[in-house]
Parts: C-alpha cells; sequence; structure tokens
C-alpha cells in the first residue's frame, strides 16, 4: 500500500530551516517545495506524461502561497488528464515571446544597419549616401515593423515615392539596395524570402537613361576654365583644389579624401589606397612638376591637417561633397556645364584626340578596368612609365593653352 503523503502547513513551510544541500517538502499528488541551501523556497510540481516523469517549476515561496501552489497544481493535473503536456506548453509560451522579442530586432532598420557596417569594400562617401537614402526614403515608411512582414506592396510604395518627385535613377538605386538587404537577412536567416525576388524592376519603375557628366573640350573654353580658376576669390583650400583637378582628374571623392601620406614628393606620385578607388585596386597617379608645384604650396598650409583639401570649418574634417562644383557654379558654370566629375571626360576626351597615346594607357591611367584580370595585373605593372609620359603630355598640354 502507498504511503499516504501528509499536506504541507503554512507555519510548516515558514519554519522550513536551511541545510547543507537543498531538500523537499511534499505536499502531495506531485507537488512539492524545493528548499535550497541559499535560502530559496521553490515550488514545483512532478508528473508523469505519457510514461515519462517529468517536471514544471510553479513560482516562488512567499510570491506564490501555499492555497495558489495547490490551485496551480490541480489546474495543470486537469491538463494532464486531458492530454496536455504543461511543460511543453510553457515551451510554447517562451518560443512565442522570443519570437516577438526576436522580431522587434530584426526590423528592416536594424538589418539593413548591419548590413552597411559589413560593406567594408564601399568608400565613405557611398556609404554616406546609402545611409542617407535609407535614412530618408525606407526607415521612416516601415515604421520599425519585422522585416519578415514586408510586403512587395511596401517596397513598390518606397520607390514609386522616390520617382514621383523626378528621381528616377535613384529609385531604381535604392529598389537596389533594399534587394541587397533583403538578400543579406535571408542569407543570414533572418528571412524566409526575399519580397524583391517576386517583382520586376523594369514593370514597377520608368526606365532612365545614365547621363554622362558634363564636360568641356574646347581649348579656349579650358583655357578660361583654368584662368578663372586661378582668379577664384573664395575659400584658399577650395581653390587649390580646385586648380589640382584638371591635373590628376580623379572622382571628387579621392580629392576631398586626399591624405598628405598618399603623396610622395620624391618620386612625384600621388598612390591611392585601394579602400578609397571604385574599382578596390590601389591607384598610382604620376605628378607633374605643375601638380606637384600645387601640392607644396598646399602643404605649407595643411601639413597639420587630417585632410589635404580639409573641411572650410575644421582641419579634421573633409571638404563636403557640394563645395567644389558650387565654387564652379560661384566661377559661372551651369550644373549642365561642368562639374568636377567632368575633368575626367575632358582629359579622355583630349587624350584619345591629341596625345598619340595607346587607348590602354589612357583608361588605366584614368582607374578603368580595361581587359581580362590577367591583363590589368600585367598593365597595371608594366605600363606605368607610360602612364608617366601620358600625364606629363597633358600638364604640358594644360600648361601651354594658358599662355
Amino acid at each position: 500500500m502507498a504511503r499516504k503523503t501528509i499536506p504541507l502547513t503554512a507555519i510548516e513551510i515558514k519554519n522550513a530551516k536551511l541545510k547543507d544541500k537543498e531538500y523537499k517538502l511534499s505536499d502531495g499528488n506531485g507537488l512539492y517545495l524545493l528548499v535550497t541551501p541559499s535560502g530559496g523556497k521553490l515550488w514545483r510540481l512532478k508528473y508523469r506524461f505519457e510514461g515519462k516523469e517529468k517536471g514544471i517549476s510553479l513560482g516562488k515561496y512567499p510570491v506564490m502561497s501555499l492555497s495558489e501552489a495547490r490551485r496551480e497544481r490541480e489546474r495543470l493535473r486537469n491538463d494532464i488528464s486531458n492530454k496536455i503536456d504543461p511543460a511543453q506548453v510553457r515551451k510554447e509560451e517562451k518560443n512565442k515571446v522570443l519570437i516577438k522579442e526576436t522580431k522587434k530586432i530584426n526590423t528592416f532598420e536594424h538589418v539593413a544597419k548591419a548590413y552597411l557596417e559589413k560593406r567594408n569594400e564601399l568608400n565613405e562617401a557611398y556609404l554616406l549616401r546609402l545611409q542617407r537614402a535609407f535614412k530618408n526614403d525606407v526607415f521612416p515608411f516601415l515604421n520599425n515593423r519585422p522585416i519578415d512582414e514586408i510586403t512587395p506592396k511596401d517596397i513598390i510604395n518606397i520607390v514609386k515615392r522616390v520617382e514621383k518627385r523626378g528621381a528616377i535613377e535613384s529609385a531604381h538605386r535604392l529598389f537596389t539596395q533594399i534587394n541587397k538587404v533583403l538578400k543579406y537577412a535571408v542569407s543570414n536567416q533572418v528571412l524566409d524570402r526575399n519580397p524583391c525576388a517576386e517583382m520586376d524592376k523594369s514593370e514597377i519603375l520608368k526606365s532612365h537613361t545614365r547621363k554622362n557628366y558634363p564636360t568641356i573640350t574646347s581649348p579656349d573654353k579650358i583655357k578660361n576654365l583654368l584662368l578663372a580658376i586661378d582668379e577664384y576669390t573664395g575659400d584658399y583650400t577650395v581653390k587649390m583644389a580646385l586648380k589640382l583637378a584638371p591635373y590628376v582628374f580623379v572622382r571628387p571623392y579621392n580629392i576631398r579624401f586626399a591624405q598628405w601620406n598618399e603623396i610622395d614628393f620624391i618620386d612625384k606620385q600621388w598612390i591611392i589606397p585601394k579602400e578609397k578607388m571604385k574599382t578596390k585596386k590601389e591607384h598610382i597617379i604620376p605628378l607633374s612638376d605643375t601638380a606637384v608645384g600645387i601640392l607644396k604650396e598646399m602643404y605649407e598650409y595643411s601639413a597639420d591637417a587630417r585632410y589635404i583639401f580639409h573641411s572650410l570649418r575644421s582641419k579634421t574634417a573633409p571638404m563636403s561633397d557640394a563645395t567644389l562644383n558650387n565654387a564652379l557654379r560661384r566661377l559661372g558654370y551651369s550644373k549642365d556645364e561642368l562639374v568636377v566629375h567632368g575633368f575626367r571626360a575632358m582629359f579622355s576626351t583630349i587624350t584619345h584626340e591629341k596625345s598619340g597615346f595607346d587607348h590602354h594607357v589612357i583608361e588605366l591611367q584614368l582607374a578603368h578596368s580595361v581587359g581580362s584580370k590577367v591583363s590589368q595585373a600585367y598593365n597595371r605593372s608594366l605600363r606605368l612609365n607610360e602612364r608617366k609620359e601620358l600625364m606629363k603630355w597633358w600638364s604640358d598640354w594644360l600648361d601651354l593653352i594658358q599662355n
């Protein structure tokens, strides 16, 4: 005959002494109080379900009283008799809470920021543009919703909103970047499917034609431009950056973020690290005597600055991305006539037409990819002398037309 358990009393529970090891005070029908060496008194229920012995915690005494523990025991035993496993129910409830908390964390904004942090290959200016695009055109319209609740309609509405303000190319770029974030989420098991994969961008957005950067190629007009830059009365740093730009024709980002440790005055070279290049390859710019002269003059002014052509307000910050183009507007050139990026097209057009240098040498100096990967590596290592001659020719031509 099974031994009958004598139910606990409130006094017995209150007066339970601490021992070196934990022990149990049984109340019967699987309910017991676990007394720990640290002084904890914890309600537990032991039961059998489908032939297996299992257990579940109910609460802590005195937060849960004896009478409350007994009521919970009866409720759970009733569930057990109805083939409901309390431990499994508890586990499912915890999973629901975990999923809910995970969804709060895995919003599109959270995942997008994680994705951008991993894009180490992007230059700083481009990364800032992406961050700004997401901040202004995506995050406010998703209202911190979990990424797995985003629908194709949400994405269409976002890019259509950008398109409606006339920024068709920006809308296309934004769709592409949203798609990349969602692919990242799928790859990292945050998302089961990518809504962008269900859409055809060409069916959503108007087609756009990529415009070439405006430039000038007439020798007389180039002469007038160079003379106008020389007479520029604005900030000295801006003037010097504009003076150098035609001689090196790098992308505006490279001028703005140029640092003195990239300049080799002995070998007359500007070595731009791969992290700052669109091609992700180190780029060497042979410097003519005129370019070296501009840089040496600037060195006397900004040798202690982080950036050669620093911000108007601080020597530790780069010049803003609009500064040089605004200076051209101040010189009287509209955005349809000339932008700083247009110096690259100016160099390409003139040198292809007048210099007699090989097309590949010109393209290499523009940091354009030419030929196969093997031939690119070969050309980069063996054609530097030709590029030096090309850069001397270009500098001499610019100097000559000013006289």
